[in-house]
């Protein structure tokens, strides 16, 4: 496959869907490829491992599924959401071939994982009673299209749970782990190519804060909690949306 680049994006706070690829699930196929996703659940570095594990907890609690809901993982990765997950009526969809096959083996026949685009997804209106974006935002083209789609399958009463990174924060600690010599023994990539990251900016192809996700959440859904991820000093937001009946 040619690489396909994405062209480089101002230094400016206007959201950044004009500087798009042309192919984006070309670019997004090599971007899972190149980053896996999956890295920060084993990654060599406890302390990243830890901060995922603190985030992949969070929003599963805020799931609160049972056995009789119907789910959707949007952006579903290699399914490891679904797979802490009750019922046989979960459904995973991405954009990546490479995350829906190791979604499909990891999951096996029980869960269904389509390949397909968040922005326009196949289920009609009020399919399901939580949907789950998790880490989803900051990968896609167009958030506000991937919010009115999120809150077009969910039912009425239904749940949205919504997990972003703070880049802004996840910077900062970067830099006051540097100032106090921390970097080197927990944050710097692994390996002799340096290949193993915490955080990949080419990869995110927008930029994420609290506010941002609410703005882009907008009308139609109410926020029943936010959670700190971890609480101290946090580096993702873990939010419950209620759509209104």
């Amino acid at each position: 496959m040619p690489e396909i680049q994405a062209p480089s994006t101002p230094n400016t706070t206007e959201p950044p869907e004009q500087h798009a690829p042309e192919h984006f699930s070309e670019w997004n196929e090599q971007m899972v490829r190149k980053y896996d996703p999956d890295v920060f659940h084993h990654h060599p570095k406890g302390i990243v491992r830890w901060v995922e594990a603190r985030r992949a907890s969070a929003v599963i609690r805020s799931i609160d599924a049972r056995p009789e809901h119907s789910i959707l993982d949007v952006g579903c990765g290699t399914g490891n959401i679904l797979s802490q997950l009750p019922g046989n009526q979960r459904c995973g969809i991405d954009l990546s071939r490479f995350m829906v096959t190791r979604a499909q083996e990891k999951l096996g026949p029980g869960v269904k994982v389509l390949l397909g685009d968040a922005e326009k997804m196949p289920f009609p209106n009020a399919s399901f009673d939580r949907v789950i974006a998790s880490s989803l935002f900051s990968h896609v083209q167009h958030p506000e299209r991937v919010a009115a789609e999120l809150k077009r399958v969910v039912k009425p009463g239904g749940r949205i749970v919504v997990s972003v990174s703070d880049e802004d924060q996840i910077e900062k600690g970067l830099r006051m782990a540097h100032w106090l010599f921390f970097d080197k023994l927990f944050l710097r990539p692994s390996g002799p190519a340096g290949e193993v990251r915490v955080f990949n900016h080419e990869y995110h192809f927008h930029k994420f804060s609290r506010k941002r996700m609410r703005d882009v959440l907008g009308e139609g859904v109410v926020e029943r909690s936010l959670k700190r991820v971890p609480f101290l000093f946090p580096v993702h937001w873990v939010a419950i949306y209620e759509q209104k009946v």
